[in-house]
């Protein structure tokens, strides 16, 4: 015979929200994620070279993409 954990489905539920808003509150460093032979994915340890010019990188892209639409058209 199985055991049900108390609450079922509904505590089930409530696990989720709980650990989503604990995720949430969590102040978290941004990831640098990379795609590599055949689409394999690998996270990049935070503070090394690659990663930290990667997101510089990013961060420039985003930051010229702001400019961009601020700018008022010419014309």
């Amino acid at each position: 015979m199985s055991r049900s954990r108390p609450g079922g489905r509904l505590g089930g539920y409530a696990e989720e929200v709980a650990a989503a808003m604990r995720r949430r509150r969590d102040v978290r460093r941004p990831r640098v994620r990379v795609r590599i032979d055949h689409g394999e994915a690998r996270v990049l340890a935070d503070g090394s070279p690659a990663a930290d010019r990667l997101l510089a990188l990013a961060r420039q892209m985003l930051d010229e993409q702001d400019a961009q639409v601020e700018e008022p058209p010419h014309g």
